[in-house]
C-alpha cells in the first residue's frame, strides 16, 4: 500500500504541471484556481466563462495592504508548491470544485439604505451674480485646543467645554464609558436619524468677502443644511449602515416654534423606525465678529477645506425633563474621540451646557453645528461625508464591545 501511494504521489507530481499548462477546460480551471489563490485576480460571475479567465489581473494597490505586486512571481511560487501539495493529498475533481467554489466566491458588500423623507422640490431662482458688494471679510481659521478649567480633555486629545455646575471629574469619568444605545445593532435597519430644526439654513459662496444682502436661508435642498445631511447619510450607506434623513421644513413660515415642530418629526420617526439609535439635529452656526467680519471655521483634511463641526450636548438643570442626559454626553464624547482619531482638528470642542434641543426624546440625541454661514457649501458638504464616517466608526466601536 505504501508503494502504491508513493507511485500515485510521483504520478501526480509529474502530471499536475502538465494539466495546469494544458490548453483544455481542466487546465484552464487549475490555472484560474492557482491565480485566484495567489491573489492575482478576483473572480466575478460575469467573467467565469470569459477567455480572459486565464489572464492574471494586477489588483489595485489602493485596495490592498501592500505597495507592490508581481503577478509572475506569485503565480510561479504557487505552481511549484501547489503541484506537490495536490499530489500528496490526492485531491479529487469534486473536492477541487468545492474548493474553487469557496475560493472564487465574489465578495458581498451590502450598501446601507438611505430613507429620504419630505425633501423640498423647490429650486433657487436667485441671481447670485448681483451680490458683489464687499460688506466685510470672511476669516477662515481653525478652532484649536484651549487651556482652561472650563475644558476637559478626552482620551483622543479632543476637548469638551463644560458650561455647567457638573464637576469636571464626573464628566471625565463619564467620557470613558460607552453610551447606552438600546437594541441590537442591525445595519440593514435604520440606525441613524438625521433631521434639521432650522432646515432652511444655507451658506455663502466660497469667497474671502461677503455681501450682507446675500440670502443665508434657502428652501433649495441643494443649498441648505439638508445637503449636508444627504452627504452624511450617503457616507453611512457606503459603510453599510442604513439611515433616515427627514428633510421636513420646521422653521417656516415661523422661525419661532421650530423646536416644537421638529420634536413631532422625531417622535414620528422613532415610532416608525424603532431600530434608530442615534438622532442628530444638523445645523450650521452663525459667527459674526465685533469688527463685522464673519468666521468660517475650517480644518485641512486630505488637502481640502472641511468646515469644523461642533457637538452640543445638553445638561438638565432640573427643569428640562432630561434624566438620561449623561447618556447623550457619553455619545458626544465617543463621536468626538472618533473624529479626532480619524480627522484631527475637524471637531471643535463639545459644548456641554444647560440646553435641551429635544434631547429629552432619546438617549442618543445630539445637536451638531457644521460650519457657519461664512463657510461655503462645498466645505460643509465635505464635512457631512466625513461626519458620516465618524458616526459609522462610533457605531462599530460601540457594538463591537457587545461581542
Amino acid at each position: 500500500m505504501g508503494k502504491l501511494k508513493t507511485l500515485l504521489i510521483c504520478g501526480m507530481a509529474i502530471t499536475c504541471p502538465i494539466f495546469i499548462s494544458a490548453d483544455n477546460n481542466f487546465g484552464s480551471f487549475l490555472r484560474s484556481l492557482a491565480y485566484t489563490s495567489a491573489g492575482v485576480y478576483s473572480y466575478s460571475a460575469d467573467n467565469s466563462q470569459s477567455s480572459d479567465l486565464d489572464k492574471p489581473v494586477i489588483p489595485d494597490n489602493e485596495n490592498q495592504n501592500f505597495s507592490s505586486f508581481s503577478s509572475q512571481s506569485s503565480v510561479e511560487s504557487y505552481s511549484s508548491s501547489s503541484s506537490s501539495s495536490i499530489a500528496s493529498e490526492l485531491i479529487s475533481n469534486s473536492e477541487l470544485s468545492s474548493i474553487a467554489e469557496e475560493t472564487l466566491k465574489p465578495e458581498q458588500v451590502n450598501r446601507g439604505q438611505v430613507i429620504r423623507l419630505n425633501q423640498s422640490q423647490l429650486t433657487d431662482n436667485t441671481d447670485y451674480s448681483i451680490y458683489t458688494e464687499h460688506s466685510g471679510v470672511i476669516r477662515r481659521f481653525n478652532y484649536g485646543k484651549y487651556s482652561s478649567s472650563d475644558y476637559i480633555e478626552l482620551s483622543s486629545g479632543a476637548q469638551v467645554r463644560n458650561c455647567t455646575d457638573v464637576s469636571n471629574s464626573i464628566l471625565e469619568q463619564a467620557s470613558k464609558l460607552l453610551p447606552d444605545l438600546k437594541g441590537d445593532y442591525n445595519p440593514n435597519e435604520p440606525q441613524v436619524l438625521i433631521y434639521h430644526t432650522h432646515t432652511t439654513e444655507s451658506f455663502l459662496p466660497e469667497e474671502s468677502w461677503y455681501d450682507d444682502r446675500y440670502p443665508t436661508r434657502s428652501f433649495n435642498s441643494e443649498k441648505n443644511v439638508t445637503a449636508i445631511g444627504d452627504a452624511l447619510c450617503e457616507a453611512l450607506a457606503d459603510r453599510g449602515i442604513s439611515s433616515v434623513h427627514d428633510c421636513t421644513v420646521h422653521d417656516y413660515p415661523s422661525f419661532t416654534g421650530a423646536y416644537e415642530n421638529s420634536a413631532e418629526t422625531i417622535k414620528r420617526n422613532l415610532a416608525q423606525y424603532p431600530s434608530i439609535k442615534i438622532v442628530i439635529d444638523l445645523h450650521r452656526d452663525g459667527i459674526v465678529n465685533a469688527d463685522g467680519s464673519l468666521s468660517a471655521p475650517i480644518a485641512q483634511i486630505d488637502g481640502k477645506n472641511a468646515a469644523q463641526f461642533m457637538i452640543i450636548s445638553g445638561c438638565d438643570d432640573g427643569t428640562m425633563d432630561m434624566p438620561n442626559y449623561i447618556e447623550n454626553f457619553k455619545l458626544a464624547c465617543l463621536l468626538q474621540d472618533c473624529a479626532e482619531n480619524a480627522y484631527p482638528e475637524l471637531a471643535r470642542a463639545v459644548l456641554f451646557d444647560y440646553r435641551r434641543y429635544n434631547q429629552n426624546l432619546s438617549t442618543g440625541a445630539l445637536l451638531i453645528e457644521v460650519g457657519s454661514h461664512g463657510n461655503s457649501l462645498g466645505e460643509v458638504v465635505y464635512t457631512g461625508k466625513l461626519l458620516g464616517n465618524v458616526i459609522a466608526d462610533a457605531l462599530e466601536k460601540r457594538f463591537a464591545s457587545r461581542s
